[in-house]
């Protein structure tokens, strides 16, 4: 990993973040469109998060596998990591987000795992990398780094 991680927050964890992450992604579904969405998580990615992308450009994934997994376990979600060839897979087994909505009776929006999806698939964009993500479960889902270009 070339750059530290930009966002490394070692204060108290306030979960109820996700809570008004997904109004807002409701809010902008409802207001603006899928593809508004898609746009904002775009920018998030390449601009909030360029260091990761700038990385990725530069043929290092390390900075995004420690960014998901300083994130998962700062938040005390449940994951695995399977390295094997070309491929890093990042197993959420208990993603800390949904479950902790569906704790407290809150609907997750239908639209909440494309900030994920949309997120990957934006920092794989003039990589050497394919981004993928695979929802398995109601608080679960798998992404992969694979190299497709040396």
């Amino acid at each position: 990993m070339s750059t530290p991680l930009r966002y490394q927050d070692t204060g108290e964890v306030h979960l109820d973040f996700h809570r008004t992450t997904n109004g807002t992604i409701a809010y902008l579904r409802q207001k603006h469109g899928a593809e508004f969405l898609d746009d904002v998580f775009r920018h998030t990615a390449q601009d909030v998060y360029r260091s990761i992308w700038d990385d990725l450009k530069q043929g290092d994934p390390e900075q995004l596998v420690t960014h998901w997994i300083y994130f998962t376990e700062r938040e005390k979600g449940v994951y695995k990591i399977e390295r094997e060839g070309n491929e890093i897979r990042f197993i959420v087994l208990q993603c800390p987000a949904t479950t902790y909505l569906r704790n407290r009776g809150i609907v997750v929006d239908p639209e909440f795992r494309r900030q994920t999806i949309t997120m990957n698939q934006a920092w794989s964009e003039g990589t050497p990398f394919e981004i993928s993500t695979k929802i398995t479960g109601e608080d679960a889902y798998v992404q992969t780094i694979r190299r497709v270009k040396l």
